[in-house]
């Protein structure tokens, strides 16, 4: 395996400690390749925060290109380019690629470029009922079940391009057929066919690929031998319950990109706090790096207007059970109880409107909370507010709280998971409550009414000043140093072993530490490349928690015979997951994890006990842990 030299970085204090490298990648000399699953009429905000990002490319650097990579099937390509270039999104040098139109422009010859295997025989009849999605697209679905079975994607002449089927024999089928229908090449996983494509076309160097979308994330970590520097940017949290704690459960949208995390040579987070959590899985951290979405030119005044009602507020979210909406509303209703008037306007709209107005009506505070909807005047309401809320069960990077700072308003939110810490000094630029509570909430903003004039404008101008750093060229700034520090990376997949049997040890034994305990094997026939560098994998059997430790070759016994490797486990790891059994497993930095192996115990091998956990023989032999029965 060999990998340009890399940099180390301390995402909490932006040090950079730079290596010796053959070359590194300039923003001004190399392509850029950005991938989403598809742009949607109604934008969300990562596909905005993408656009974002390459329009400052643009202004602020020279990079040689800039693509867009999309998958979807439903997209007309032409006409979501034309209606963000007209309506100043993107610009006319960009290059937007949809994978089924550019499959459906290729000749036989460069249809042929996509690796993969020799088609197999049979193909099944098409056997149900037919659903026409697009022009291009149809569904076939089983007459009884209703489930789909299969999915045609069409040339415009009419011909088939790919057949999508669940062959009963076979399993899942991806079949690229010639202009003339024959069968050329078969992908028996669609994330294959999808990477087989992405690899044919990043076909300019050098390349960066940036990867914002979700479901691209969790299969381009498989492209293996590549001539691309690959970059991933979280846009939201990767925990299920982010507010728990750095060692909780993973997302299930984002299993396979988290176990995969060391597969990016960079994985950009947007919060320290989400450095530290990406940090507490164990894996090396020379990939973690601190970027952040932009507020668009122009969002942060210069000067704050004065004339404002200190107790008019805003919230901008949609209306959905993620924002808790409910929670301002309940505190302006507990406000008025105290005598307290305080106004609040909610710019959103979603599926909990009903709800909410049923709220507002059953605490008769109509006449204080407006639920406004959709509206294109955003920038003059904050102008016209005095302090915006938030209280999110989790966020990535709050772009609406730092919208409304630009404007001058105070922000009095939650200590959300994540955000608010990265942005918010209390008492300076905005007040940080604890999370849920509501009575808390209602108690900060009637301290901030009793404030100064004074001491509200300084306020005022201190969270301007805050957001100035997440304006587009000083996001460009973080991205630029990146890039340019990035290695130009051919990755190879370095097993431990090619058959997927267990790896034997000789002994195992588990020695006690402060906080946790170090596991020591010592292997029976075990490359020295590899026992230099092997990690130990430990992951819940049912749930998605799992944390990796570093080895360390602790000795190589007399006459050189004996191989043994130590790795330290912090108990902290399990603390999301007291009462769940975890399997044990190793692996190689960087490979794919479905590489990972078990740990095949020695006959006779006793548990051994440390603090709360137990490390055990399953009745396959291999090495488990699992919480220690109370007596």
């Amino acid at each position: 395996m060999k990998f340009m030299a890399r940099q180390a970085y301390d995402a909490n204090d932006n040090l950079r400690v730079r290596n010796e490298s053959d070359h590194k990648l300039g923003t001004d000399e190399v392509h850029v390749y950005n991938v989403l699953w598809w742009i949607p009429e109604s934008m969300g905000g990562m596909t905005t925060a993408a656009l974002r990002r390459i329009r400052s490319f643009q202004s602020f650097g020279k990079t040689l290109s800039q693509t867009i990579l999309t998958f979807s099937p439903r997209m007309d390509t032409d006409e979501i380019r034309d209606g963000l270039i007209s309506s100043g999104r993107m610009r006319d040098d960009v290059d937007l690629v949809n994978i089924w139109q550019d499959l459906r422009n290729r000749s036989d010859h460069e249809l042929s470029q996509l690796a993969g295997e020799q088609p197999r025989s049979p193909i099944p009849d098409v056997d149900g009922e037919i659903e026409n999605i697009t022009s291009f697209y149809d569904a076939v679905r089983d007459a009884r079940s209703g489930k789909i079975i299969r999915r045609h994607y069409y040339r415009e002449d009419g011909s088939l391009l790919v057949a999508d089927i669940r062959d009963p024999k076979l399993g899942r089928r991806f079949i690229l057929h010639s202009l003339d229908g024959t069968p050329m090449t078969e992908w028996r996983r669609p994330r294959d066919f999808y990477n087989s494509w992405i690899k044919s076309v990043v076909n300019k160097e050098p390349a960066v690929v940036i990867v914002d979308d979700k479901k691209v994330s969790e299969f381009i970590h498989e492209i293996s031998n590549r001539n691309f520097a690959l970059v991933l940017f979280l846009h939201g949290t990767h925990l299920r319950h982010p507010w728990n704690g750095d060692h909780g459960q993973v997302l299930p949208r984002r299993v396979e990109t988290v176990r995969n995390f060391d597969r990016f040579d960079v994985v950009g987070v947007q919060t320290r706090q989400q450095a530290n959590a990406v940090r507490a899985i164990g894996f090396t951290d020379d990939n973690i790096r601190l970027l952040t979405g932009e507020l668009p030119a122009g969002s942060v005044l210069t000067q704050a207007p004065k004339e404002r009602p200190i107790n008019k507020a805003v919230m901008i979210a949609n209306l959905i059970e993620l924002k808790r909406v409910d929670h301002p509303i309940r505190a302006v209703a507990k406000l008025r109880d105290r005598g307290v008037d305080v106004f609040l306007t909610i710019l959103g709209e979603g599926p909990e409107r009903d709800r909410l107005e049923r709220l507002v009506d059953a605490l008769d505070v109509r006449d204080r909370v407006e639920l406004a909807g959709y509206v294109n005047d955003v920038p003059d309401r904050l102008k016209s507010a005095s302090f915006s809320m938030l209280t999110s069960t989790s966020e990535g990077l709050p772009l609406s709280m730092m919208e409304s700072m630009g404007a001058g308003c105070i922000p009095i939110v939650y200590d959300i998971t994540y955000g608010p810490r990265d942005l918010i000094e209390q008492g300076r630029n905005g007040f940080i409550t604890p999370m849920s509570d509501v009575e808390a909430l209602a108690d900060q903003i009637e301290e901030f009414l009793s404030l100064s004039a004074d001491s509200v404008s300084v306020m005022r101008s201190s969270a301007m000043d805050t957001v100035e750093n997440y304006l587009p060229e000083a996001g460009y700034r973080r991205w630029k140093s990146v890039i340019e520090e990035l290695p130009v990376a051919q990755v190879y997949d370095d097993l431990i072993q090619s058959s997927g049997s267990p790896v034997a040890v000789k002994r195992a034994t588990c020695e006690s530490l402060s906080e946790g305990c170090r596991i020591e094997l010592e292997f029976a026939d075990l490359r020295r490349d590899v026992r230099e560098n092997v990690e130990m994998v430990v992951s819940a059997r049912d749930v998605n928690t799992f944390f990796v430790c570093g080895g360390s070759l602790t000795s190589t016994g007399r006459l050189g015979r004996r191989h043994a490797v130590s790795f330290d486990v912090d108990f902290e790891s399990f603390s999301e997951a007291m009462g769940e059994t975890f399997d044990v497993y190793l692996r190689m930095p960087r490979s794919p994890w479905e590489s990972k192996r078990r740990i095949r115990l020695p006959k006779g091998f006793r548990a051994m006990r440390t603090g709360q956990w137990e490390w055990y023989s399953t009745k396959y032999g291999n090495l488990s842990v699992r919480p220690v029965k109370s007596a």
